[in-house]
């Protein structure tokens, strides 16, 4: 075909341009292709990865109920492992630490929640864990301990009830009994919707020292 002149210089001129630019255009076309994959993949990947921590939590679930403590410990232990970060992975650490409980075993308890604390990236669960973790503390008589444990905790208002339950536990196991009669009064006023452990909460006041009351 026969170009103008007009038009064969713009054809020189492309042409000129693309062997200057035209490698750097393909590569940022290659990486945006290449970057787009990626993100697809990764999504498919963490679906899949998904997917296997929930079947797996429904495996522990059934393994705690049924009372098999080899499965209980072996489902969790994957799951802290190989999946950090995943929710599912949080909530084997409870499972973990309430099978050592009912295998006796304080120390693999402690473990699991301290794992839930400082490395499952689930702040979300950080009171509960401490919460868990200061009724093995006091179970082994450590209120001290105990009370470290929580004072560290940075509960939301989710927590306020099961948090300041616990508090007045400790505070009552080291008789300081005003401290104690001020946290079993918190959880009471959190739990007045709900009213799950207001009965609970109100035999606690009622075995306070008479001058504290």
């Amino acid at each position: 075909m026969a170009y103008d002149l007009e038009e064969q210089e713009s054809l020189d001129q492309l042409k000129a341009w693309w062997e200057k630019w035209g490698t750097a255009v393909l590569s940022v076309i290659t990486v945006g292709c290449l970057a787009f994959a990626a993100w697809n993949g990764w999504n498919w990947y963490q679906r899949y990865q998904g997917s296997k921590a929930t079947i797996a939590y429904v495996q522990l679930q059934n393994a705690f109920v049924q009372g098999d403590a080899k499965n209980v410990v072996s489902i969790a232990d994957g799951l802290m492992k190989e999946y950090p970060g995943n929710v599912f992975a949080g909530l084997a650490g409870f499972y973990r630490a309430a099978e050592a409980q009912r295998q006796k075993k304080p120390d693999e308890a402690r473990q699991a929640l301290n794992w839930i604390i400082n490395e499952s990236g689930r702040p979300e669960y950080e009171t509960a864990a401490r919460v868990r973790l200061a009724g093995i503390e006091l179970d082994a008589g450590k209120a001290d301990a105990a009370l470290s444990v929580l004072t560290a905790a940075k509960p939301l208002e989710a927590d306020a009830v099961s948090f300041n339950d616990r508090l007045g536990d400790v505070y009552f196991a080291l008789k300081r009994y005003g401290e104690a009669k001020a946290a079993w009064e918190k959880a009471l006023k959190a739990d007045a919707f709900d009213g799950t452990v207001t009965p609970l909460l109100n035999i606690k006041l009622q075995s306070l020292p008479v001058e504290t009351k």
